[in-house]
């Protein structure tokens, strides 16, 4: 039987698992619900984990990996990544296992030398941004009270105010109103104050995202410019990183449902950035990322 590894991308939306051989050749893979153990917590999260991997190794046929690498949101900080990495250890004890953030992964698949810059954008946002000798610094990734600026939730949470105002009369982005009642099945904007106050979680709040994404690829200028302040928002920290780094013509990695499903978004992003950068890259599978940082375990 040849070597098993596994690499798992944990989001606020969805957890991702593939199992591949050492020339990274898929052999299975398996998507479940969310796993970022600030949203749903730990337990649950790791459950997600765990029947991800299972069901991912099951498809390759069985067996253990030989290495594991989890990139995830929601372990920003080091007692969280030690304490998901005593998990893996338990539940994968003769595996090397790695836990990094969701974005790590990004980098590794999205840039041709493992360095540059990495934007992360789906329910949340996030920037890592890594120099040719190491040196790497995170900008954003403060969560949806706090900050993820440009993400899916920030996007739905502005486009939620405007259609408000727009019922109320302060403003006046009827499409916006309507795609917003539509998105939720609700009959009136009335009915807007139940729906989300009554413990919506975020990443739930953050599929509005979807209708206004709608809207602005085809054209609606309200939907256009709450989009555009997105890209403004994301270009930020992406110049940001690459300037506390003195990156010059950095690779930019992309990824993230909002910005998978925004070409309008990935463009206005790069325009913004300007020329000085190197290539541009959207990953659609971070997972692939984390089986590339897994197999670095058996390499060192």
């Amino acid at each position: 039987m040849s070597t098993l590894i596994l690499g798992i991308d944990g989001g606020g939306s969805k957890t991702r698992a593939l199992v591949s051989n050492l020339e990274l050749v898929t052999l299975g893979s398996a998507t479940l619900g969310s796993s970022n153990l600030q949203v749903v917590g730990f337990e649950a999260a790791m459950a997600a984990l765990a029947a991800a991997a299972a069901e991912a190794l099951a498809q390759a046929g069985g067996g253990e990996p030989a290495a594991v690498c989890l990139g995830l949101a929601g372990v920003g900080r080091p007692h969280e990544q030690e304490r998901v990495l005593a998990w893996a250890r338990r539940r994968w004890a003769t595996a090397r296992c790695h836990v990094v953030t969701d974005i790590e992964p990004v980098l590794a698949a999205g840039t041709p030398a493992g360095w540059g810059v990495a934007l992360i954008a789906g329910t949340g946002s996030a920037c890592l941004g890594r120099a040719p000798d190491g040196r790497a610094v995170k900008v954003g990734g403060w969560g949806y009270l706090l900050g993820d600026e440009g993400s899916g939730y920030d996007l739905a949470a502005r486009a939620l105010r405007l259609a408000t105002q727009t019922a109320d009369g302060r403003a006046d982005a009827p499409a916006l109103l309507q795609a917003t009642l539509d998105h939720w099945g609700l009959a009136a904007p009335d009915a807007l104050v139940r729906h989300v106050y009554s413990g919506l979680a975020p990443a739930a709040l953050a599929t509005l995202a979807r209708p206004v994404v709608a809207l602005a690829e085809a054209g609606e200028r309200h939907a256009c410019a709450l989009l555009d302040e997105s890209a403004a928002q994301l270009a930020l920290m992406a110049a940001t990183a690459a300037r506390r780094l003195a990156l010059d013509a950095p690779p930019l990695a992309l990824a993230g449902g909002l910005l998978g499903a925004s070409p309008r978004l990935r463009h206005a992003v790069a325009t913004q950035l300007g020329a000085a950068w190197g290539t541009v890259r959207y990953v659609a599978d971070p997972a692939q990322g984390a089986l590339v940082l897994a197999r670095r375990l058996l390499a060192s």
